[in-house]
């Protein structure tokens, strides 16, 4: 019975082990893979373009937005929007605000959130960081707010300069549904490229 009750111990505490290992890698992307207790690897699609250059890597469930409507102004390139709800994505513009990026996280995060912080309801600050995006030096910054019918709606906004190229970088969607396409958001981060070449386009 002694040796019965030792084994059900160990099983139990191999359990939780495991269980809490799966827990801890289900809140990264791990080479493309989501740990969510069961293995499942994030399907992307690939985007490239010139002028700007640059080029990602989006999740499946999104589509190409290139605003052929010329809805967006000119400082738009180009985004990824949900398929089911054009609410919920990602944009890429340029001209976005130059930053000193050798400032501290906070006078940072005051530059960039100074406007909506001032004329957004209930603005609420989530993360400020300083990182990296394809090797050049960048600022994340997530933040909540309330839209006009009171919807608390949750943003982050990267922003880095490649080739004198100042990009604003944002994804955003309801702060409920935040942390369900939080992977998707970070997959599209991490896999942004500036090294596009017109030979990749060629055959």
């Amino acid at each position: 019975m002694k040796n019965f009750n030792k084994v059900i111990a160990i099983i139990l505490i191999i359990t939780v082990l495991t269980g809490s290992i799966f827990y801890y890698f289900s809140q990264y992307d791990v080479f493309g893979w989501r740990f969510d207790f069961q293995i499942k690897k994030i399907e992307t699609k690939n985007y490239k373009g010139l002028a700007p250059n640059i080029a990602f890597k989006y999740p499946v469930i999104f589509e190409i937005d290139s605003d052929n409507d010329s809805k967006y102004g000119s400082e738009y390139v180009v985004g990824i929007k949900l398929k089911t709800d054009s609410r919920t994505g990602c944009d890429i513009r340029i001209n976005g605000p130059v930053l000193d990026y050798s400032k501290s996280v906070n006078e940072l995060a005051d530059t960039v959130t100074k406007e909506i912080s001032k004329n957004a309801k209930d603005f609420r600050m989530v993360q400020k960081e300083k990182i990296t995006v394809d090797g050049q030096d960048a600022f994340r910054v997530v933040f909540s707010f309330l839209d006009p019918i009171g919807v608390r709606v949750q943003l982050e906004q990267v922003f880095v300069v490649n080739n004198d190229v100042n990009y604003f970088i944002i994804c955003g969607t309801g702060e409920s549904q935040y942390d369900f396409f939080r992977k998707d958001f970070g997959a599209f981060f991490n896999s942004i490229d500036f090294d596009v070449t017109e030979d990749d386009f060629v055959g």
